[in-house]
């Protein structure tokens, strides 16, 4: 059995995620003033789906040891499903940003993703 080294540290990986989730609303809104909510979206969307894909390429086997693996007959559907879902939410989410002003998004978002969810 071999282990997997974890960060020494939580905090970094913390600190990572609020500086990156801090940053995506007033960087969003700024997108979204050059160029159209739905190319914002497709934007944002391919580009996670594309670090995705290097993470898995980088440390899939990793992750994967012990599993059993998923027909692709079985997880179309899911798949599918996962898209059109992420891909929805992004574009509702900068079609809003588009029609919010810079303050109010900034405010709105932040607190009502958690209601909403």
């Amino acid at each position: 059995m071999t282990q997997t080294k974890a960060p020494t540290s939580p905090y970094l990986l913390l600190s990572i995620t609020m500086v990156l989730w801090g940053s995506a609303f007033s960087s969003s809104k700024s997108v979204v003033e050059h160029v159209p909510h739905s190319v914002a979206a497709l934007l944002r969307f391919g580009g996670a789906a594309l670090a995705l894909l290097m993470v898995l390429a980088l440390f899939g086997k990793r992750f994967g040891d012990g599993q059993k693996k998923t027909p692709p007959r079985a997880a179309g559907r899911p798949a599918l499903a996962g898209i059109v879902g992420v891909f929805a939410y992004n574009g509702f989410f900068f079609w809003g940003l588009a029609l919010a002003p810079s303050l109010d998004a900034g405010i709105l978002i932040p607190v009502m993703s958690p209601v909403l969810v």
